[in-house]
């Protein structure tokens, strides 16, 4: 997928989550959205809730959240760009390149030491590094921090985001959710320009020395406080034996010949072309080659995973909710069953009646019908549906709403909610389950709906909060509720 694709889904579930009543991005929209997306890349197949997205679930989001974008912008605001790390590792490149042919120009010296030169350094460089990647293989997860270059950056990126809108939470949501996105990536880019630098670095010490060989007769030697002609020559055997066999170039064969390569004050060394050969073609071997096919891979590994959306499954309950609004058929009809309501008109008329009207159109879809059932009252629930509800049998979803004023009882409302669900639960349209608290004393509410909350959970049912058209538990939407056949 493109990263733009995923920074548009990113940035319409940021302002969707911002705004779970649909007053600024309305319902409307996001249906008309859901079915335009549908039409467009297909109707998503059904699977687990465990399982990863598919490629056909991810390609119905980003068509979707192409389709919301405007309204999404208009909501978080002006949004930071979220490029890539080609100009950045090109410049350290190019500095790494200006640094190595630096190090070895600024000095005037004619001579190339074999034992101490700036080549072997390098390698010396080089072989720790290789060491502590071996090493990382080898580490458990969790033994140290995970927090470091990648974690920094894109903390910065989110700091910078949230900055410029302290008060905008779909802003502050939206820079969270690009800032996890960009840690997945940007530590493998990081790896691979970091690994071409000193590939390039090298090259630059490269570049440097045969330049200088054009205008400076380089003399090669060794010197050595504790080290003899003997273990320099095995030494210097092991170090640049394979570029010898490689080019060709041969080495001293006795001790006596590397003991003609010490440095004496009567004798500087000896012309070092062959030499700097050596250790070019050893350089490129153990450096260059093997550091540039690192940054390749790692480079690889980086652009997979800025193509890789988030990991998300369908059990997350933005997915869950967006899922639910690409089932809706055109007129559902969902049953209103009210149970327990002293006062019928409570629930039949007024604020409450539209909430209802309200709640069936956010859960169920702009083209859900409410079909309204007479209010049940305690006691006949064992002939409610050859009676009162019997109409509901037509319908393909329901909505169970009890009065906050009457104590919840297994027996009875446990029952009944087990009843409805054994009518329900092949539906398309499935189940909610709602308490009306409008009119219940708010000193004893927080109890009460503890008390209601226990009942549904017990049978793994949300429940939705109505309080004249408002939802004390703001977080939960009527779609995030809603228990239906997958």
């Amino acid at each position: 997928m493109k990263p733009e694709s995923i920074l548009q889904i990113l940035l319409v579930r940021a302002a969707e989550e911002a705004d779970p009543r649909g007053e600024l991005v309305p319902w409307t929209e996001r249906e008309q959205a859901t079915r335009e997306a549908i039409a467009l890349a297909g109707e998503p197949e059904p699977a687990a809730d465990h399982a990863p997205l598919d490629s056909g679930l991810w390609k119905f989001l980003s068509v979707r959240a192409g389709l919301l974008q405007d309204r999404a912008l208009a909501l978080v605001g002006p949004v930071p760009a979220i490029r890539d790390l080609k100009w950045p590792g090109i410049g350290l490149c190019a500095a790494a390149f200006v640094i190595g042919g630096a190090s070895h120009g600024a000095g005037l010296s004619r001579s190339f030491d074999l034992l101490a030169g700036p080549f072997l350094l390098v390698l010396v460089w080089n072989a720790v590094v290789y060491l502590l990647l071996v090493a990382e293989r080898f580490r458990q997860p969790g033994e140290t921090s995970k927090r470091g270059i990648i974690a920094t950056l894109a903390d910065r990126i989110q700091s910078a985001t949230a900055g410029k809108h302290p008060a905008n939470k779909p802003a502050e949501a939206y820079a969270r959710a690009v800032a996890a996105w960009t840690r997945s990536w940007c530590a493998p880019a990081v790896v691979s320009w970091f690994h071409a630098g000193s590939g390039c670095f090298t090259l630059g010490l490269l570049a440097a020395i045969y330049f200088r060989g054009l205008f400076t007769g380089y003399l090669a030697g060794w010197e050595s406080t504790w080290l003899d002609a003997r273990g320099v020559g095995a030494f210097l055997e092991i170090l640049l034996g394979p570029a010898s066999w490689i080019t060709g170039l041969p080495l001293p064969d006795s001790n006596e010949a590397w003991e003609l390569l010490r440095r004496t004050a009567s004798r500087e060394g000896v012309p070092a072309g062959p030499w700097i050969h050596l250790y070019a073609v050893t350089l490129c071997g153990w450096i260059i080659l093997p550091r540039m096919i690192l940054a390749l891979v790692s480079g690889i590994h980086s652009a997979r995973k800025r193509a890789t959306p988030p990991p998300w499954t369908r059990k997350d309950p933005y997915l869950r909710r967006t899922l639910a609004l690409a089932k809706q058929g055109a007129n559902l009809g969902i049953a209103v069953l009210p149970f327990g309501f002293k006062n019928t008109a409570t629930i039949t008329a007024g604020p409450c009646h539209d909430a209802v009207e309200r709640v069936v159109r956010e859960a169920w879809g702009q083209n859900a019908r409410a079909c309204w059932m007479p209010c049940a009252a305690y006691g006949d629930e064992d002939a409610i549906w050859d009676d009162l509800w019997s109409p509901a049998a037509d319908c393909g979803g329901a909505l169970l709403v009890f009065d906050a004023h009457a104590t919840p009882e297994n027996e009875v409302h446990g029952a009944l909610l087990d009843s409805v669900w054994a009518r329900f639960s092949n539906e398309p349209g499935g189940l909610l389950v709602a308490l009306e608290c409008a009119m219940f004393d708010a000193r004893r509410l927080d109890a009460r709906v503890s008390a209601w909350s226990q009942l549904a959970q017990s049978r793994k049912f949300p429940l939705l909060l109505l309080r004249g058209g408002a939802t004390p538990g703001a977080s939960l939407s009527p779609a995030d509720c809603l228990r239906r056949i997958e």
